[in-house]
This record gives C-alpha cells, structure tokens and sequence, in this order.
C-alpha cells in the first residue's frame, strides 16, 4: 500500500486569493504586526559598547535615555500578540477539539522551527568556545539569542491552560476581566520580598488577561462595544498608567532594566495589562479602518505573507543582530559613544544591516515552520498535554541557562538549581518526539492545528460572529 501523500502547499498567491470573505483580517494583521514591532523594538534598542578586554557588549539604550521610556508602551505589544493567540484558541476550542489534540496542535506547530533554533545555538555556542572566543563573549550572546524562548513558554503554558479559561470564560463570559488585573497587582507586591518567586506567575496572569480579550473578540463581544466607550476605555486605562508610572511606584519603561526596584516585565506587572487595554483600544477604533485597508490584495498578501513566517522571525531577529554587530566587530568598524549624536546617526544603518541578517535566516529557515503547520495531531488523551508540559518545562530551562556552553550549568536559577542548556533541549527533543509519533501530514480538506503565525487560507479558522462595528 502506497503512503498517503499530503497536498502541495499553496503559494502565497492562492493562500490570499482563496481567504473565506468572513475571515476578520484584523487579527492575521495583529498577530503579524505585534511580532515586526517586537523585532524592530529589538533592534533599536540594542546598544554595542566596547569592552576594556577588547570584546563587545550589548547594553539596552533605555539605560542612557529616560527620555525613551515612554516608547515602550508602544513598543511592548506582547499583549496584542497573546490577545491574537486567544482568538485563535477560541476558535479551535469552539470546534470541541481535546485538550490533548489542542495543545499537542500548538505544540507541533512551535516545536519544530524551535528545535532547529536550539540546536543550531548550542552546537554554535559550543564550537565558538573551543575555538577561542572569550566565554563572555558567548555567553552575551547565547543569553540576548535566547530572550524569545521566554514567551513561547508563556504561550506553550497559556495554550495548556486555554481549555479550562475558555470553559470558564463559556460559562461567565465577563468574570474574569475584573479579577486579573486585581490578582497582578497583589502579585506585584511580592516583588522585593522573600515571595518574589510567586510574582512570576504573573507571566500566566497578565498575558492571560490579554488572552481573554481575544476569547470576547472571538465571540464578537469586543466588537459590539461602541466607539465612544473604546474611547473611554483607551482614555482611562492611558490614564490609569500615568498615575501607576508617576506618583505610583512602577517604572515608566515597560520593559525591565538594571537597578529597578520594581519591574513592569520580569515578571510582567499590572501596568502591562494597562498598555494592553491602550493598545487594543486603540486598535479597535481603527478596526473599520484597518478593516477596509486589508481588503486591498498587495496589503492582504503581504500579511498572509508574514503570517506565514511570523514564527521564524520572532525566533531569529535577535540572532540576526548579533550576526551583523559579529561582523561589524570582525571589520574593525569604530563605535560611537551610545546615545551620542553620531550613533543615532548610524542608527538607521544597524537596523538596516540587522533587517537584510535576519531576512536571510528566515528565507533560509521559514520552510521548516511551514512543514510544521501542515500536520494533523492525533494525539490519545492526555498526551498532547503532557508533551507541551514537556516543552514548557524545555523551553524554561534553555531561557533561563541561555546558549553557553551546552552542558556546563549557567544563568538563573530555577527553584534554587542551575541547569545545563542541553537538559531543556532533551525535553524539547522528547517532547517532539511525542508530539510527532501522533501526528501525520494534512490531506485536502483537513484543518492542521493551528498556532503561532497560522497561515491564513481557506478551511483554518473561523470569522467571528459579528464583522461590524458600531
């Protein structure tokens, strides 16, 4: 008996030009959007100082420019990418999938092009070691490489727990808005204390606040909120951050920096569910907008476009800066004071040489994500969520360790241990192994699980209720 063969994967063409006419656009232009702003909020910010042993190191230029800080409530829209990831859970989950094939459906979509990431940095780190480059050196950049694993744990483990939010959120849709934000700023109050390992779960707490906005969206409910009531949502929780990052005890910046007594990201703090309220504020009054912006073909295919590879970008960009500030160093080429007139003059050919790296990782790299969207999960019980368990833990532990050499223990400590990168890569390659004994390619018709970056096409996802606004 021959294989059964998967179908041809359409081009990007046929992808956009066969989009079901329901299909809310906004949350494929969310979804990739959030992810080019966290690349080039990356890129801007990075600040490379030479070191007195002759090396190079990367310093956040938010540490020289307070004037700054500000941006980052633009630039920290982690929130709309985990409001665009409950969208698409509670599409899935309205389909009465398993909690097993779910999270085993997210699973394989992520594990893929994260394994091929891992491995080429620990094999890399390793080899850079042995040839010579100072540790310090390595581990920089292993650590900076690294950064995004953080929130794919976050988005593995808010997937794990997507089922039971969504039967919540079924049975008292509005319920849980109120209480999160309550419970961050209680857990916030443990920062500084000898809880402040608790305050960490309010990685779960805030982006699961964002998730739940896009389970109302989902429904239709955000969307039958009149303008004039957005504008007063946007107003007050713009208002709220002022009073919180002013006479209140929270950090302006929305991202964390040296000597902070508290910190707005590690962990996330309440001001962070504020700037996500801002910014979906803000893009629902441009919903109609935006809406009828997508409907013009080049701008729809650029976003199915972007959709496609969004996964791989946000692995890689961080990777492709320190590529091109690798080559800058190995030229010789001067750098200027950080914050100096000359270096924001320079600026703009960083971003450009960090754009044309990591354009080329993802060319390279992105037909790895696109096989692993095509599959079909078929997990038994209870598998599927013990592999994303798997990886969660996997994921974790490479975040905390970074890429330094792979089996030598390094970075934060995880409940009082160091561990070894190559241990989280196990657990990743154990929970692929996992997930890939129950799965198989898609065949015509047949809706692949969907995840980070799904592709936009016909058959994947389904449009909200309500299409209009008011």
């Amino acid at each position: 008996m021959r294989a059964r063969r998967s179908p041809p994967s359409p081009g990007l063409g046929a992808l956009a030009a066969s989009t079901p006419a329901g299909r809310d656009r906004l949350v494929d232009l969310v979804r990739a959007a959030s992810i080019v702003v966290v690349a080039l909020g990356h890129w801007s910010m990075a600040a490379l100082e030479p070191r007195h042993d002759g090396g190079l190191r990367v310093r956040n230029i938010l540490e020289v420019t307070t004037w700054a800080h500000p941006l980052t409530w633009l630039l920290q829209v982690m929130p709309l990418f985990f409001f665009a990831a409950g969208f698409t859970s509670a599409l899935a989950l309205r389909r009465r999938r398993t909690w097993s094939a779910f999270a085993g459906g997210r699973l394989q979509r992520v594990l893929p092009p994260t394994l091929l990431f891992v491995a080429v940095w620990l094999v890399l780190s390793w080899v850079l070691v042995r040839v010579g480059v100072p540790a310090v050196v390595v581990d920089a950049a292993g650590d900076a490489a690294a950064m995004p694993l953080w929130f794919l744990a976050v988005f593995l483990l808010l997937a794990v727990l997507a089922p039971a939010q969504h039967a919540l959120h079924r049975r008292w849709p509005w319920a849980l808005l109120p209480v999160l934000p309550v419970v961050a700023l209680l857990l916030d109050r443990l920062q500084g204390t000898c809880l402040a390992p608790l305050g960490y779960l309010n990685y779960v707490v805030v982006f699961g606040f964002s998730q739940e906005l896009g389970f109302l969206y989902a429904d239709g409910a955000l969307v039958r909120i009149r303008r004039r009531w957005w504008a007063v949502a946007t107003a007050g929780a713009l208002g709220a951050l002022v009073l919180l990052t002013g006479p209140g005890p929270y950090p302006v910046s929305m991202l964390g920096l040296p000597g902070q007594r508290l910190s707005n990201m590690l962990p996330p703090s309440v001001c962070v569910i504020a700037v996500g309220v801002v910014q979906l504020g803000v893009v629902m009054l441009a919903r109609p907008a935006l809406q009828r912006w997508l409907q013009r073909p080049r701008v729809w295919r650029a976003t199915v476009a972007a959709n496609t590879v969004v996964m791989t970008l946000f692995l890689w960009h961080i990777t492709g800066l320190v590529l091109a500030a690798v080559a800058a160093y190995l030229l010789g080429l001067p750098l200027p004071p950080i914050g100096s007139a000359r270096w924001w003059a320079e600026k703009p050919l960083w971003l450009l040489a960090a754009a044309v790296v990591t354009t080329g990782l993802v060319v390279l790299l992105s037909p790895v994500e696109r096989a692993a969207a095509g599959r079909v999960h078929t997990a038994p019980p209870r598998w599927g969520g013990v592999a994303a368990l798997l990886a969660v833990a996997g994921l974790t532990v490479v975040a905390c360790s970074g890429f330094a050499d792979p089996f030598q223990r390094s970075g934060v400590a995880l409940a009082g241990q160091q561990f070894a990168p190559a241990a989280g890569a196990a657990l990743l390659a154990l929970a692929w192994l996992l997930g890939r004994a129950w799965s198989r390619p898609a065949t015509t018709g047949e809706r692949p699980g969907t995840g980070v970056g799904e592709p936009p096409g016909p058959g994947i996802g389904e449009p909200p209720p309500v299409s209009s606004s008011r």
